[in-house]
């Protein structure tokens, strides 16, 4: 009789353990969007480092993206693995490295994505911003709170720019952002797209007039940077977190 007693009393404490474990595995994971820094500070000349990625380093399926503090690159998080890319010269460098501060960041976590497929007929980014509303409240999201989302696929054309500013210029417009970094134009590419979809933070962490913030890497990692605006092609496939 004792040893089937003492026999109980562990499976009740391993049971007991094993559910501490699963709480403690999910108090880990922080799937609300949050962010540090804001466009609009930015733009007042507010480029400081508001937040090291190495706070970040050790959160599971961390999705982000930002720009460097002073604003001298991009940040993209795909899954726990940064990657950094800053201008040299007329060249991009890219960095898989959390060793920087970050003057905007976006960022939250994902354990699970569900995949749909972009309908042939989206093609302007307006067009998918629409589908993404559409198919974010078929997947049960609260559309009135910010939320990611990932696009892979070939693009038929993705407009792209890092930024690199030059820190005696005191003029902070998005066409002097724009001008003093590194443009460029991706033709028919194969991307990952990692974006924040919200209506309500416009100047904060999307541009004014805009819903969306987009950055994306190249399958073979040779470029990545900011999504300025996208024509997709065939095939794409939209992915939503989990509910």
């Amino acid at each position: 009789m004792n040893r089937i007693l003492s026999l109980a009393l562990t499976l009740c404490l391993l049971q007991s353990c094993d559910n501490k474990t699963a709480s403690q595995k999910d108090e880990s994971i922080d799937t609300s969007v949050q962010y540090s820094g804001a466009l609009q500070q930015v733009m007042h000349g507010r480029m400081e480092g508001t937040i090291a990625l190495k706070e970040l380093e050790n959160k599971p399926h961390l999705y982000a993206l930002g720009a460097v503090e002073n604003l001298q690159g991009e940040i993209q998080v795909f899954d726990g693995k940064p990657l950094l890319s800053k201008r040299t010269d007329e060249m991009v460098t890219l960095t898989e490295s959390f060793d920087t501060s970050a003057a905007l960041l976006v960022y939250t976590q994902v354990p699970e994505w569900q995949s749909v497929a972009v309908a042939s007929m989206i093609r302007s980014q307006g067009q998918f911003e629409m589908f993404l509303i559409q198919e974010a409240k078929k997947a049960g999201i609260d559309v009135s709170k910010p939320f990611p989302f990932l696009l892979t696929g070939t693009v038929a054309r993705l407009d792209w720019h890092i930024v690199n500013w030059d820190i005696n210029n005191t003029q902070h417009t998005e066409e002097n952002h724009l001008r003093y970094g590194l443009n460029g134009v991706l033709s028919n590419g194969d991307v990952e797209i990692i974006g924040f979809y919200s209506k309500d933070h416009q100047g904060v962490f999307t541009h004014m007039k805009e819903n969306t913030h987009m950055h994306f890497k190249t399958d073979n990692v040779s470029l990545a940077g900011h999504v300025d605006r996208i024509f997709l092609g065939n095939n794409m496939i939209l992915k939503l977190p989990k509910q």
